[in-house]
């Protein structure tokens, strides 16, 4: 009989998860995802792109229904798991039985942020994470509200590229001194603002919110430094944090996120987590790739194979508000490492390779990102690029990439 494996979460992770599962250890595992969004799971990076009208709600469906049937998988979305009996072994399901599980994997993602300001209770203060939000902010576009979006990171810029493509006059606030500071440095920071105005979006840098005005509903906003903002409506994009309450409650070991080790096991037997919601040596991604290669790790253990995850290289290769972006590694140059640049904002096009001990230690791309993936290979491979080295800038094909020493 099939050992009972249950996956609380239907997001990227869980999916990824899944089809590992499949290619490792078909009809081994009862496989139930229990997931309280009330859809498959979806494409949650695309979410600007359906919001921004250039992709339908569901072209950003991972799997199709049949594809979950034919794997044995369970199914079961638009279900909110409220406690965790670790003793016991089962989960406990909101207006539902319990459900028992031999093995739990959890994948619950993360939350987003909401600042604690005066008036962020009012009505028009939103939060852009799902396609639930999509779906009104949708609404506020189409009625021209004005909006203002809080946080230049990748969320923050995603919002307002869509809000604005959907034509909503959008003011965007950042509280530090560039765009996307984690993945940008700063020439590459202010070419992506240049960009991104371009399309419309009003951009305001070192900008503290401090209260949001309105009687019953947003009608303003004020920053640290007086100034004031008309608005209709307010979009919270600052950041997310794990989503670790059910795991907390259950008394599962949890920093910032719920700790695990090198093969996603949480201090608590047989209870495994993934993706943005756990912490893996310290660290929580937040990002795509890493619980990817997590699941990867996970399908290989609970097969009985040999694996471990060392963490991750983090990268980023996106287009961020309709602009083409990518950093990997140490983008900044720790001590030693030197930079080449190669700059025409002309072209609104941004490289710097960052070259330590003869090797590619990290990179950032603006516009032109055709060998993003090539770049991302040298980094994580440690490969000396000394022969390659006066070459390189412009691309894998003219690096003669088999001369590399």
């Amino acid at each position: 009989m099939s050992e009972p494996l249950v996956i609380v979460g239907n997001g990227m992770a869980a999916a990824r998860l899944v089809d590992e599962l499949a290619k490792t250890s078909l009809g081994r595992y009862a496989v139930a995802v229990i997931g309280e969004e009330p859809r498959l799971a979806y494409n949650r990076v695309l979410l600007s792109s359906v919001l921004a009208g250039e992709t339908g709600s569901h072209e950003i469906e991972l799997r199709p229904a049949d594809w979950w049937r034919h794997r044995g998988v369970t199914v079961r979305y638009g279900y909110r798991v409220t406690e965790i009996d670790t003793g016991r072994r089962e989960l406990k399901i909101e207006g539902e039985e319990s459900v028992e599980y031999s093995k739990l994997v959890l994948a619950t993602g993360s939350t987003p942020l909401r600042l604690n300001v005066p008036g962020a209770d009012l009505t028009g203060v939103h939060t852009f994470r799902d396609t639930r939000d999509v779906d009104l902010l949708l609404t506020l576009a189409a009625a021209k509200k004005r909006v203002v979006v809080v946080g230049g990171g990748l969320l923050g810029l995603e919002a307002a590229y869509g809000l604005a493509k959907a034509g909503a006059p959008v003011t965007l606030l950042h509280l530090m001194d560039r765009l996307m500071e984690r993945q940008l440095d700063l020439p590459a920071a202010d070419l992506l603002k240049t960009l991104v105005e371009r399309k419309g979006i009003r951009i305001l840098l070192n900008a503290s919110t401090a209260r949001i005005h309105g009687d019953g509903h947003v009608e303003a906003v004020e920053l640290a430094d007086g100034t004031r903002i008309e608005a209709d409506a307010v979009i919270f994009a600052a950041g997310i944090r794990p989503n670790v309450a059910l795991a907390k409650e259950a008394g599962i070991a949890v920093n910032r996120g719920i700790v695990v080790n090198d093969e996603m096991q949480t201090a608590s037997p047989d209870i495994y987590a993934l993706g943005e919601c756990a912490e893996h040596r310290g660290t929580c991604y937040g990002l795509v790739e890493p619980a990817y290669e997590q699941a990867r790790v996970l399908a290989r253990h609970l097969a009985g194979r040999p694996a471990a995850y060392q963490g991750s290289v983090v990268s980023t290769n996106l287009k961020v508000s309709g602009v083409s972006v990518f950093s990997a590694g140490d983008f900044m140059g720790g001590d030693g490492g030197e930079s080449l640049v190669l700059s025409d904002r002309r072209r609104g096009t941004y490289k710097k390779l960052v070259i330590a001990d003869g090797r590619l230690t990290g990179a950032v791309l603006i516009g032109d990102t055709v060998d993003a993936l090539w770049y991302l290979e040298l980094i994580r491979n440690r490969d000396k690029v000394t022969a390659i080295r006066t070459d390189m800038m412009f691309g894998r094909a003219l690096a003669r990439p088999s001369k590399a020493a």
